[in-house]
Formats: structure tokens, C-alpha cells, sequence
């Protein structure tokens, strides 16, 4: 722990700065529109709630309040029918700056401190009034050092509230917004659960924003207690860098992502995903043993959380890999295979404020080669700093032993983080 004694004065300066903040009325987009709080949606933003979770099936409508069987759900186009269109209520600006001291043990030792900016985001989304389209974009102003349009697509959602179905066409999030709570991406900590952000030796992470089709079916019991919902997504898949495949493309096949969620109480619910698709891979680039393969990829994973007592939060996962491995152009093909799980404990305090930890474990190997765990681990705090939760301070330490199945090694990486969400 000597890193972090050494850190000690810029995060209490940091730590400061934060804690007597400006006032501020700046709100997100959404919670603009409707006059509430984030926490309508989100346990603490990002993180969803049941509630953001149909918001988004929903095509960005608030569900009804008064569902209780006695008459025909309310249409899709007549939802939010007398809220006005303000292009105030479809725009927000999210911004992230952390103070982040790190040390890692690969081939050459280092320990570093910094301030950084993570992340500057605007996002331009909404539903139509009194039509069923709504529509979904995120440009990334700023992310590591690059700015790059994240998602934009158009929606069709159709039926009534308590059973609806919709159609999603442009750049997407592989994994974000589907799924109960333990299988989405957004949560309390400032990453994924390193679980479905894992990165395998061909190149490929659940991670992705590619360009495709999704579409889905959602039913919901009287006042939403219960709410059953499916998704299909056909994507372009990946490069053999594992970057997206924007546009056109010499890949013959698509990649197929299916995801079942059950929401069977206010809070609590399991998720059932698979992914099947291909991507060209440049193995042992740059040497004399250089060649091209295509090597199927294979996802199949399970997820649930329940709340206890409205306060304690306990999710876990299990997500299985079983990849197509060469090693060199003559050799017979071999399988990368991953047996993950993952496990977490959020307590919420109050409204915005929650302790959280987590630890992520991969189990993984190639055919005939030893079991090369990785193992994450990382707890912390996280508080909104203002009564509509807008402004979000996080502090977080995470130890990773990231374990490399192909060179049969390891290296170990600490990393505390103190950061700030800003959303307007």
C-alpha cells in the first residue's frame, strides 16, 4: 500500500475540491423532461434501475403508473403524447475526470500517478410525440485521447406498454441496456465487471459498438411487477484489430447475440445471453510465421441480482468462452476456452449514496496447454453530491492478476481511482 500513502496529499486536495461543490440545477436530459430525479431510473447513474430498465424497452417512454388490468394498456405513440419536444429534453453533456495513482508489475515495473480527463460525452436521444419512433446517439468528444461516434440508431417500438415490441437499426452498444442488473455494462464501479470486458488472445470483448439490426419483445404483468423480455441483435462483427466494422466489409458471415431477461420482483432479476459470430484474425503478425485464420466465437452466459431490504444489492454471473485457436497456418485448430464468474455486493446507504465490491475470476486455457487464471478484485464508495443525483463522486481501488494464456504468464496491477461524474 506504499503507492497509495504516496498519494496521499493530491487526493485530499482532490478529495476537497469535490466535496463543497458549486450549486448546481443542472440536470440530464430525461430527468429534465419529466421533472425528476435521476434515481427515477438509476440505483446511482449510470447504474439502471427496473424502471430505466423498461424506460429503454420502451423506446424511451416512461411506463404508466396506473396498469392495473382493469383496462387496455395505454399505445405505444400515446405514451408521454403531452409532454412537448424541447431539444433541451434530448440533449445532456456527461463529463468524467478522475485523479488515478497505478502500479503494475508487467515486463517493466512502473508505479505512476495522474489527473486525467476520461471522458467528455454528448448525448442527443428521445421519443418522437405521438409516434412510435425515437431515436439514440452518443458522440465520445473525448476518450482516450480520441473522439469517435459511439452509437446512433433509430427505433421503432410498437404494441401497448404491456406488451411491446420494437426494432433498432445503426451503431450499437453490444451489451448495454439489455440484460438485468448483473449483465449490464453501466454499474456502480467506473468500469465493466472485468467479466464482459474480458479481452481474449484473438482480439474479441463483448465490449463493441458495432453496426446491426436488434430487435425485441417485452411483456409486463399488471404495474410492471413482473416484466419477461427477449432481444435479437444480427451485427457486422469485428476487425482483425478488434475494432467494429463500420461499413462494408469482405467478412461473409454475421454476428448473432441473443439475451433473455426476467424480472420477477421490483429489483431482482436473471439474464440469460449467447453470442455466435466469426472475425478474421492476423496471427503472429509482423514475424515469418504470420498468416490469416477465421476462428468462430461462442459466448454463453448466465446473471442475477436480487435486493435485499431495499439496500443490499448481491449480484453474480457465470459467462463461458470457447473460441477457434491456431497457432501457426499448418497447425490443427485448437479452442481457447474461458470459464468466468463474477460476484458483487452493493450496500446503498441512501438515495446516492452506496459501498460497493466485487471480484471477478477467469479461469482460462488453450487445448493442451496448463489453466491461466485472472483474477479482479475491487471495492468502493460512491456518493451524488447533489439532490438530484446529477453529480456523482466515486472513489475505487481494484487489484487485478491479469493472467496471458498464451505466454503462460501473469502481472499484477493495482489501481486506485478517484473520479467525478458530471451530467448535465
Amino acid at each position: 500500500m506504499k503507492f497509495l500513502a504516496s498519494a496521499a496529499t493530491p487526493i485530499l486536495v482532490a478529495l476537497g475540491c469535490v466535496i463543497a461543490p458549486k450549486p448546481s440545477e443542472a440536470i440530464p436530459a430525461f430527468a429534465r423532461k419529466y421533472n425528476v430525479k435521476c434515481y427515477q431510473c438509476h440505483t446511482i447513474p449510470p447504474a439502471l434501475n427496473k424502471t430505466g430498465y423498461i424506460f429503454k424497452r420502451l423506446g424511451y417512454r416512461f411506463p404508466p403508473d396506473n396498469m392495473d388490468g382493469t383496462k387496455p394498456a395505454p399505445k405505444i405513440a400515446d405514451l408521454d403524447k403531452d409532454i412537448p419536444f424541447r431539444i433541451t429534453n434530448a440533449m445532456a453533456l456527461v463529463t468524467q475526470t478522475s485523479f488515478t495513482a497505478e502500479r503494475n508489475t508487467a515486463n517493466t515495473p512502473q508505479s505512476t500517478t495522474s489527473f486525467n480527463l476520461d471522458e467528455a460525452a454528448l448525448f442527443v436521444a428521445g421519443a418522437i410525440p405521438t409516434t412510435n419512433f425515437s431515436f439514440y446517439t452518443q458522440y465520445e468528444l473525448f476518450q482516450d485521447g480520441q473522439s469517435d461516434l459511439e452509437q446512433a440508431n433509430a427505433i421503432y417500438t410498437g404494441g401497448r406498454a404491456n406488451s411491446s415490441y420494437f426494432v433498432k437499426a445503426g451503431e450499437m452498444h453490444m451489451q448495454e441496456g439489455e440484460g438485468t442488473r448483473a449483465a449490464m455494462f453501466y454499474n456502480l464501479f467506473p468500469t465493466p465487471a472485468p467479466l464482459l470486458t474480458n479481452i481474449d488472445p484473438i482480439n474479441f470483448s463483448l465490449d463493441q459498438h458495432p453496426v446491426g439490426v436488434d430487435a425485441g419483445y417485452t411483456y409486463a404483468t399488471n404495474y410492471f411487477k413482473r416484466v419477461l423480455a427477449v432481444s435479437a441483435k444480427v451485427t457486422n462483427g469485428l476487425n482483425p484489430d478488434g475494432s467494429e466494422i463500420m461499413f462494408d466489409s469482405n467478412k461473409n458471415a454475421k454476428d448473432v447475440w441473443l439475451d433473455a431477461d426476467y424480472w420477477y420482483a421490483d429489483d431482482a432479476g436473471v439474464t440469460f445471453m449467447t453470442y455466435y459470430g466469426s472475425k478474421y484474425q492476423d496471427q503472429n503478425q509482423g514475424g515469418p510465421t504470420a498468416f490469416t485464420f477465421e476462428p468462430v466465437i461462442r459466448r454463453y452466459g448466465v446473471f442475477g441480482n436480487y435486493m435485499f431490504f431495499d439496500k443490499l444489492d448481491v449480484l453474480g454471473g457465470y459467462l463461458h468462452a470457447r473460441d477457434d485457436w491456431k497457432d501457426l497456418a499448418n497447425s490443427p485448430t485448437e479452442s481457447f476456452i474461458s470459464n468466468g464468474f463474477r460476484g458483487e455486493v452493493d450496500y446503498y446507504v441512501e438515495d446516492g449514496f452506496a459501498l460497493m465490491a466485487r471480484y471477478d475470476r477467469m479461469n482460462q486455457y488453450i487445448t493442451g496447454q496448463p489453466t491461466i487464471p485472472t483474477e479482479v478484485w475491487g471495492v468502493g464508495a460512491e456518493k451524488a453530491v447533489t439532490e438530484r443525483g446529477n453529480v456523482v463522486v466515486r472513489a475505487t481501488y481494484q487489484h487485478a492478476r491479469n493472467g496471458d494464456p498464451v505466454a503462460l504468464g501473469s502481472s499484477v496491477d493495482k489501481l486506485f481511482m478517484l473520479d467525478v461524474r458530471l451530467m448535465w
